[in-house]
């Protein structure tokens, strides 16, 4: 979010400042225009964000809602339920395990003595 609101503002900067330069405008002028144009980007894309967020939102429930009323209509026919998949076996312990054995076989560093 921190670097879509940033973006947005270098964005609404440069075209402020674009436009300012190509009117022929002093640069006291260009610089506030462009700091207006700076602010208003930033919100700009900031509005745009949440509303793509929200809509991601609730395609994401429509999406849960129709896969638990799935369920429930098997369910109700009759059908038994998928049953869950089995985790994956741990093997992190054993890759833990095996990069303690190859740090233990290097030799400690002795300190430097002068």
């Amino acid at each position: 979010m921190k670097a879509l609101f940033l973006a947005g503002g270098a964005a609404g900067f440069l075209l402020c400042l674009a436009a300012g330069f190509s009117a022929g405008r002093g640069a006291d002028v260009i610089l506030r225009d462009a700091a207006l144009g700076c602010l208003a980007g930033a919100l700009l894309v900031r509005w745009f964000w949440m509303v793509l967020v929200k809509g991601f939102r609730e395609a994401l429930t429509i999406h849960r809602r129709a896969v638990e009323e799935a369920a429930a209509q098997q369910q109700a026919q009759g059908h038994p339920q998928p049953a869950a998949a089995a985790p994956p076996p741990a093997a992190a312990p054993a890759a833990a395990s095996a990069a303690a054995n190859r740090l233990s076989s290097f030799p400690t560093p002795k300190p430097v003595t002068r």
